[in-house]
């Protein structure tokens, strides 16, 4: 080879080599340091991007359990709150159960009813009240909620409405009245005046929107009554007693300071449309049964008169055997409500809780293949730093004895 000093290709081979290697070793102590084998976008363009994406998905899922848990906790709000009305509602039950008793006189209704009143207002205080996070919950305007329980657009569960515990809406039912609002037992002018004769052919003919009918016969005969006031509480008795078959209940009520009793006839037999069913009381006349069939009858359906829908409990009144049987109907409709929403809340805390463990499982797995794509591999960074140092001495040592060798031309020209 030429003997030359300009251009030393020895020196240059092994600066190139030292660069390289230089390189290396500031990569391998880049990652040893970060503990990332993908630190920029150049040590590995694809990866980058594969990982950024399986990074926004994991933030994403973490922010998504909190999501989740937030939503348990606000269906135990709710559900916690929903078990004290439903605890009121049963108290409020058992004194209506209690008034609906022979044995009460007017005044324990009354005093009855000052704690009906009471639990019913509190019911509507702890539904207008019960908030999460100053959100009302119980008073109907917490409806089409939807909770964000995944890392992307429309992942969520949405519970659509809850129910609207307060005093006025809890409660929706439909029954049918009738009735006689006096009827004088004063023998000069009482209705009844065949009182102490048998009564005979008294029957109740239950009839459903097809049309198909329900006979139910009342006993025959019903025996002679000593009184008026005995006749009047056989007809209640017989119709009483069929109660199972018609639906209809009857309650007799004296008229305070005279000698008058009103009738009052319920019925909780309801169609498909929960509409009350037409009912007819056949044979029922005026000096029988002190009752003209034409005034008790119900037309039933939604456009008669005699059928009523009550919604809420806010004027529940068991003051009167009536009363509470009214107040039954629409107390066993709001535990119904409650109940049911109880159901969906209990649901609801069960999907938030599978939502949470299942985004926990993703958010491993995600993490796993994201750290497989970026993380650095020890083992194999401390052997290549290892490598690369000695690299680093020996390109050093390599390039001071390439800068030695244009020295052996000074031999010539000293020669």
């Amino acid at each position: 080879m030429a003997a030359t000093i300009n251009t030393n290709i020895a020196s240059i081979n092994a600066q190139r080599n030292l660069t390289l290697s230089g390189a290396s070793l500031n990569t391998t102590m880049q990652r040893l340091s970060s503990g990332l084998r993908v630190n920029s976008a150049k040590d590995d363009a694809a990866g980058l991007a594969i990982a950024e994406r399986m990074n926004t998905q994991v933030k994403g899922l973490t922010v998504a359990s909190r999501n989740a848990n937030d939503g348990i906790s606000l269906a135990q709000t709710t559900e916690g709150a929903l078990g004290k009305i439903g605890d009121m509602l049963q108290r409020m039950r058992e004194l209506a159960v209690q008034a609906g008793n022979a044995t009460n006189s007017k005044s324990d209704r009354e005093a009855l009813q000052l704690e009906v009143k009471q639990m019913a207002d509190e019911v509507d205080r702890v539904a207008k009240q019960t908030n999460f996070n100053g959100q009302k919950v119980l008073d109907g305007s917490f409806a089409g909620a939807v909770f964000q329980v995944g890392a992307n657009s429309g992942d969520n569960i949405t519970l659509g409405a809850l129910v609207d515990t307060r005093a006025s809406q809890i409660s929706s039912v439909s029954y049918a009245e009738s009735g006689v609002a006096s009827i004088d037992t004063a023998e000069a002018t009482t209705p009844i005046t065949s009182f102490s004769a048998p009564a005979t052919g008294l029957t109740i003919t239950v009839t459903s929107p097809g049309g198909s009918t329900n006979v139910v016969k009342l006993p025959d005969p019903i025996p002679a009554a000593d009184s008026p006031q005995e006749r009047l509480g056989q007809i209640v008795e017989a119709i009483n007693n069929k109660s199972s078959d018609t639906g209809v209940t009857a309650y007799l009520t004296k008229i305070d300071g005279t000698e008058q009793y009103k009738i009052e006839i319920l019925s909780s037999k309801l169609d498909g449309n929960g509409e009350p069913v037409q009912v007819s009381f056949d044979n029922f006349s005026v000096a029988a049964t002190g009752m003209d069939a034409t005034s008790i009858d119900i037309a039933g359906g939604a456009g008669a008169g005699s059928v009523l829908k009550a919604r809420g409990i806010e004027d529940i009144d068991v003051s009167t055997q009536a009363g509470a049987w009214v107040a039954l109907q629409k107390i066993d409709s709001a535990i119904d409500q409650v109940n049911a929403a109880r159901a969906t809340l209990g649901a609801v805390q069960t999907r938030f809780e599978t939502a949470v463990n299942n985004i926990d499982i993703q958010v491993e797995n995600l993490a796993s293949a994201r750290g497989r794509i970026v993380d650095a591999d020890f083992a194999k960074e401390t052997a290549n730093l290892s490598r690369t140092q000695i690299l680093q001495q020996a390109g050093t040592a390599m390039v001071a004895q390439a800068n030695q060798i244009p020295q052996s031309v000074l031999q010539l020209l000293q020669g």
